[in-house]
């Protein structure tokens, strides 16, 4: 069970059930509902009616409804859930409009969680009501605040990504839908994916007409405009594109002048491009502005091998590893140049110690063999 559905779950107190007598029949509108049918009523309505003594003389049907509305906001999969539906459909043909007014109702009267209730049944009974789903996706959103603000986080990021997929089905729907894209362009800034923020608060532009929103996303996006350019360097960086990742963090090093991992990025792309000299400048840069990251150090002493500047690469090996001797990496890439200069026994040393911090690397675990099977050849 997912943890949205047992949240509403556990809400089914809100709703008590009512049988009919035996052979007795409720009829609502010209359908028929039989005494096998249990009749759903809000808690609170049906103790209000059995105190003011009214509930025996006549079962109201706007309460039968509103209990079903309730228990189909509730439980998803209710086993009289299609028989009730056929209930609310033939009380109201446009019982869709009525539920989402009231959610709409009781959420301007800050009574959120039925609201929400409200909201759910809507999108249980029609999935496709893009204004039902809309609003379950920020009643969804609400619930997953509440949880962040009291330290929840893990049911919190559960409910903000129900609501976020909620979002994203409403653009299938319905590609014009501009509040969709309105609170879709938040939730990806929230989880750091800037380009797909950018993208879709783009689309969101061209479709409110709402200037004081409008005005907010083009605030927004001059925010993330920079994170969704380095978002971008990265994927292209990631997929071998070099050149375009290049393009991209030279022009936010224009900008940003002392970042060092931007650095460090342009670095690794002018290595991607087999410009050893041009990535070894912004690796002693990235350093010089601070960048303590092993993974610099390893770039690094890499490129200087590459170009014949051996002692220098083993230099810078050894400083990395002094920042970090845990990392597996640049301990192999030593043990790989004390080898080349057929220092056998720190070369096999380094191996070693790389395939004991990390036994799962095959490549690792078959050099270190490959040096075994030499060792004892030679005795």
């Amino acid at each position: 069970m997912s943890v949205i559905d047992d949240y509403f779950l556990k809400k089914t107190d809100k709703v008590s059930f009512i049988e009919l007598k035996k052979d007795t029949t409720l009829r609502i509108k010209n359908y028929i509902i039989g005494d096998n049918v249990p009749l759903p009523m809000v808690t609170d309505t049906l103790v209000n009616e059995i105190r003011e003594g009214e509930l025996e003389d006549e079962l109201k049907v706007a309460h039968v409804i509103e209990g079903i509305i309730y228990i189909l906001g509730i439980d998803y999969n209710f086993k009289f859930k299609d028989e009730y539906k056929t209930i609310l459909y033939s009380f109201n043909s446009d019982i869709e409009d009525f539920i989402l007014y009231r959610g709409l109702k009781l959420n301007e009267e800050k009574y959120y969680e039925d609201a929400a209730i409200y909201f759910r049944a809507l999108t249980n009974i029609n999935n496709k009501n893009v204004n039902g789903l809309f609003n379950y996706a920020l009643s969804l959103e609400r619930i997953a605040k509440k949880f962040i603000d009291s330290e929840d986080e893990e049911k919190g990021s559960k409910f903000l990504l129900e609501s976020t997929n909620q979002l994203e089905t409403i653009l299938d729907l319905d590609p014009k839908f501009a509040l969709a894209y309105y609170k879709l362009g938040y939730h990806y800034k929230n989880y750091g994916q800037f380009q797909k923020s950018k993208l879709i608060w783009e689309k969101y532009i061209n479709l409110d007409r709402n200037e004081i929103r409008v005005q907010e996303i083009r605030e927004q996006l001059d925010i993330i405009m920079d994170d969704a350019d380095n978002e971008e360097g990265l994927d292209y960086l990631y997929t071998g594109q070099y050149e375009k990742a290049l393009d991209k963090f030279l022009s936010l090093i224009s900008k940003h002048k002392n970042l060092w991992n931007l650095h460090y990025l342009t670095g690794l792309a002018y290595k991607g491009m087999g410009e050893y000299e041009q990535a070894i400048d912004y690796f002693y840069e990235s350093i010089e502005l601070g960048g303590r990251n092993v993974d610099i150090y390893n770039e690094l002493g890499i490129c200087l091998f590459g170009i014949g500047k051996v002692n220098e690469s083993i230099d810078i090996f050894n400083k990395g590893i002094e920042t970090d001797n845990t990392n597996y990496k640049i301990v192999f890439n030593r043990g790989l140049i004390y080898l080349q200069l057929g220092l056998f026994e720190q070369a096999k040393a380094d191996i070693a110690t790389a395939h004991r911090l990390n036994p799962d690397d095959a490549i690792v675990e078959n050099k270190l063999k490959e040096l075994e099977q030499q060792n004892n050849q030679q005795f």
